[in-house]
């Protein structure tokens, strides 16, 4: 088979980080993954074969692309490249698609940029594309919010395909989807492999999403390839010790039951409807029934997991428990109305609930100094005592110390970040942590190190978690119990060992099924 892509004995030094001696090569037809950890130069070498990168120092090697070297190529003559010959999908779809267009237009553009259509063609080519990737032509006048992860990411999959490149690279595609999306892209990019006969540079994080999809796999540690071979084989026989622990980090480990304290939130007949129409009166005309009749509760010092598929009311239940929704129903927090409260009496309760998000290079101010940040919340509660002492402690709580307090976000790692945003919390002394998606954004390695730590945590200060994740080794690794939403309304509960050994409805196997093949499992 004729070689798409050839790196050969490439070198580079990036900003002190170098990619040593990397030797690899896609074929025509083929599906290369790439997998490693945070920080191995997965992403680096993706954006130099791009050219996305230019500021480094070619130490040997090249990089062959249809025959030619990349590394000689200038910016114009990449332009011509990128989006033209070699398609490239983005991890977080929300943030590679243009808020304020639609996606008619979105996907118009990639088309117009390389080519010139007749109208006819155009609008052939654009029906086409929405055919090749499941989406019917009502999705072309909405807006990137409008859209589920899922949808989202077969439009990028759509925009990376307009111009029949001959390289698709793949950059963690599926990381942010749930289980069930997950496994749908996957079977979709393989259907597209066969069909256009596709070669595909598939980089990940998980070495279990890669042995579902491609058929040789390169393992990358610190700029290195310390693995290169046949899926099956690989992942049967890995032969260096760190493919080893990535493969030890796919098993699910139960996190088992004991003695909890008080009970800290109740949570009975919780409903919330979304208005989605009104008429010139502001009467609702049409409304979605996103929670329905919730009843569950928590007790000090225990992990509740919350598990469901895209649009099963997971974030609208989270948003509810920190009051940025008003639903009806009763919420007892620390023995209070929580839902009654205002004012200054909900400010002083809600110290006491905080919430981590998905992504912290996100949640985290870009223009704040982690000093600055984890200040602000102290300030905000006027806190009387001394803050740098309170500062140091909680970064201390997460592993990081005192000489991380000058640096700024992007100066850190996923993992680094994360702890951040967890140190946010903790200097504030809360009772009880909402993750949302907390670990998701991370590879298996931080991940398990950020799972571990939110152990310590809970068993040092008593905390409660309320856990929201797609991925059910983590809600195994660290909820006792779980609840099972589907529609808004929750179809199993239970706990988390017994729900997952034996389910009891179809759309619960369906989930671990789901999560058994995103695995390799």
């Amino acid at each position: 088979m004729d070689k798409v892509l050839d790196i050969q004995n490439l070198s580079i030094n990036f900003k002190g980080f170098k990619l040593k001696n990397i030797s690899l090569s896609v074929q025509k037809g083929e599906i290369l993954g790439l997998v490693g950890e945070s920080g191995s130069g997965k992403s680096l070498l993706s954006n130099i074969i791009l050219g996305f990168t230019r500021d480094y120092q070619i130490l040997e090697g090249s990089i062959g692309f249809l025959g030619e070297n990349l590394l000689l190529k200038n910016e114009r003559a990449m332009y011509s490249i990128r989006g033209a010959k070699i398609g490239y999908i983005f991890q977080e779809p929300l943030s590679a698609l243009n808020p304020l267009h639609k996606i008619q237009k979105q996907i118009l553009e990639a088309l117009k940029i390389h080519n010139f259509y007749s109208k006819d063609a155009l609008q052939a080519r654009l029906y086409e594309l929405l055919d090749m990737v499941k989406l019917d032509k009502t999705h072309l006048q909405r807006y990137p919010y409008e859209l589920s992860g899922g949808q989202r990411q077969r439009v990028c999959i759509a925009i990376a395909l307009a111009n029949n490149p001959q390289l698709l690279i793949a950059d963690e595609p599926t990381t942010a989807l749930d289980s069930k999306i997950q496994e749908q892209i996957i079977r979709l990019l393989q259907d597209l492999q066969k069909q256009l006969h596709l070669s595909i540079l598939f980089i990940s994080h998980n070495l279990g999403v890669i042995s579902q999809i491609s058929q040789n796999i390169a393992v990358m540690k610190e700029g290195e390839i310390v693995e290169y071979g046949a899926s099956q084989e690989i992942f049967k026989t890995p032969k260096h010790p760190y493919t080893k622990m990535l493969l030890q980090s796919l098993q699910i480990t139960y996190r088992e039951g004991r003695d909890y304290g008080e009970e800290i939130l109740r949570v009975e007949d919780l409903k919330l409807c979304y208005v989605l129409k009104r008429n010139f009166l502001g009467k609702k005309l049409q409304e979605l029934e996103a929670l329905k009749s919730l009843n569950f509760t928590l007790r000090e010092g225990e992990s509740l997991g919350i598990i469901g598929e895209s649009g099963s009311g997971k974030s609208s239940l989270a948003n509810v428990l920190v009051h940025l929704l008003q639903p009806s129903g009763k919420i007892m927090f620390l023995k209070e109305d929580f839902l009654g409260l205002r004012g200054k009496e909900l400010q002083i309760k809600r110290k006491m609930l905080q919430m981590i998000f998905q992504d912290p290079f996100a949640t985290l101010n870009p223009k704040m100094s982690l000093y600055e940040i984890l200040k602000e919340g102290l300030e905000i509660h006027h806190f009387k005592g001394d803050i740098a002492k309170e500062i140091c402690q909680a970064l201390y709580d997460v592993g990081l110390d005192e000489s991380f307090l000058q640096r700024y976000p992007y100066e850190l790692s996923g993992g680094q970040r994360q702890r951040v945003c967890i140190a946010r919390s903790l200097v504030l002394k809360p009772k009880m942590l909402i993750l949302d998606e907390a670990t998701s954004a991370l590879d298996k390695n931080t991940q398990k190190q950020v799972l571990d730590l939110f152990l310590t945590l809970a068993q040092k200060y008593a905390l409660s978690y309320l856990c929201i994740s797609h991925d059910l080794a983590v809600v195994a690794n660290l909820c006792e119990r779980v609840l099972v939403l589907q529609k808004g309304k929750i179809i199993e509960s239970g706990i988390t060992k017994e729900v997952f050994s034996n389910p009891k409805t179809t759309y619960v196997k369906g989930l671990l099924e789901s999560a058994r093949f995103n695995e390799g499992l």
